[in-house]
């Protein structure tokens, strides 16, 4: 009988009426390799509810590699596909699913959970959720902080653990021993910065070409970009010549652009909506800019860290648990108090002696290159299959 895996994936799905629906092309892509390393059927249960989808595409059913089974909400996960797979797969942080280890009791398949954040990470991103009023905020936190005890109760029961990023692990890691750390990231080995791209950054460093200051993510409060604008404006009011590009879409582009005219920034801050990845953004920064910035006071795995490293870009970014933990590894950059004029200072600083970003350029390429896409997929699946007794 060939081994089956379950898969749980909180990625959204919207169902058209022809018959088809639409995905999000990364995760159609990740269930691909998903199917490739796994050796046998691979099932994949989603859940309606998303109205639509962002440079989504549309796919038959037919045409996935994967045996695509869509649920709405609510609903419980079939006990038939439970009692077929070899191995189930899924989000502990959402909280729907840790009557796991109880459902599969007696049955021959394991149970490998993944977590995205810790009590305090998943706290923070309701304390700065500025779409819900006080007393929501308040409830949120009281519901999330009611369910850590079952969260933990159910990571300790399940046959592995996956953590996406050093804090998840530090915290829910000793619970299970089998657990796997990971940073999750879209950076493919051929989408690395090669050694031109280096050696190009690094003499255009040194001839004291202006420095090119990059951004890309969202343009929302929690991301912390507007406090971009006010970098860009200490460094204008300092005289130091630059150029700053944002890359993104959201809810502050707006505001965004009414304030880079407001504070006559147009010279040096560029704001456009990001390009397409692979084929765009990553030869951009990697040809033409020389540090990534990140103005993000919460302590969430985002993958832009990894990402920009492979671009061979240092990161400069606020003091946050995550970004603290990850530069201390990779010695990638440079970690300052969440205030604008801190990230200024820095900047200046780093004009003034700019082999301290030829050197944090070097590491961050050496970093991301341990860290790439199949690096980490490799690892995970491995990890998978030997908690299921296949390898």
């Amino acid at each position: 009988m060939m081994p089956t895996l379950l898969m749980i994936s909180p990625a959204p799905i919207v169902e058209t009426p022809a018959g088809e629906v639409v995905l999000d092309v990364a995760f159609v892509e990740g269930m691909r390799l998903h199917c490739q390393l796994w050796p046998g059927k691979v099932y994949c249960l989603m859940r309606r509810g998303t109205a639509s989808i962002p440079g989504g595409m549309r796919f038959s059913p037919r045409q996935l590699d994967f045996n695509l089974i869509v649920q709405d909400p609510g609903d419980a996960v079939p006990d038939l596909l439970l009692q077929e797979a070899s191995l189930v797969y899924c989000a502990a942080d959402d909280m729907q699913y840790l009557d796991m280890p109880a459902r599969l009791k007696g049955r021959l398949g394991r149970l490998v959970y993944t977590v995205e954040q810790p009590l305090s990470g998943r706290l923070g991103a309701i304390r700065h959720d500025s779409g819900r009023n006080p007393l929501s905020r308040l409830r949120g936190m009281q519901w999330t902080m009611g369910k850590e005890r079952a969260l933990r109760q159910a990571l300790r029961q399940a046959d592995g653990v996956h953590c996406n990023g050093p804090l998840a692990s530090d915290v829910y890691g000793r619970l299970n021993p089998r657990t796997l750390a990971y940073m999750d990231n879209r950076m493919r080995m051929p989408m690395l910065a090669r050694g031109p791209d280096q050696t190009a950054r690094a003499q255009r460093l040194r001839a004291g070409a202006p420095l090119t200051l990059s951004y890309f993510g969202a343009f929302e409060p929690e991301a912390g970009v507007s406090d971009l604008l006010a970098v860009a404006h200490l460094l204008h009011t300092a005289g130091l010549p630059f150029r700053m590009e944002l890359f993104g879409t959201g809810s502050l582009a707006p505001r965004l652009q009414d304030g880079v005219a407001a504070l006559g920034l147009k010279k040096h801050v560029h704001l456009s909506a990001p390009p397409g990845f692979d084929a765009a953004l990553v030869p951009h920064l990697r040809r033409n800019a020389d540090v990534f910035l990140s103005p993000r006071r919460m302590a969430d795995p985002v993958s832009s860290y990894i990402e920009a490293m492979g671009c061979g870009l240092p990161v400069l970014g606020y003091d946050n648990a995550q970004w603290r933990r990850l530069q201390a590894e990779a010695g990638a950059g440079w970690v300052v108090s969440a205030h604008a004029s801190a990230l200024a200072r820095q900047i200046l600083r780093l004009d003034r002696d700019r082999e301290l970003i030829i050197r944090a350029s070097t590491w961050a390429l050496d970093h991301a290159r341990a860290n790439t896409f199949e690096t980490v997929f490799a690892r995970r699946m491995s990890h998978l299959r030997q908690i299921a007794g296949l390898d």
